[in-house]
């Protein structure tokens, strides 16, 4: 996925742990890139629905965009 907003160290491990927190597994987020990569059960959560976590909100500052699913 697409991440936007990040800026800083701390933004990578807010991200991972909001996406952990979401139900994902093997947590990849790359500041220089922009990106996350993640392993989902699909029984819990959609991989389009990472998107729509607490910490993609609309009171966080950062943005996601799925962009590939395997």
């Amino acid at each position: 996925m697409r991440v936007f907003g990040m800026t800083c160290d701390d933004c990578v491990r807010t991200v991972s742990e909001g996406l952990k927190e979401g139900g994902a597994s093997e947590i990849f987020v790359s500041l220089k890139n922009g990106t996350a990569s993640a392993v989902v059960d699909d029984s819990m959560i959609k991989p389009d629905d990472l998107s729509r976590l607490p910490v993609f909100s609309e009171k966080s500052h950062y943005r996601a965009q799925v962009r590939k699913v395997e």
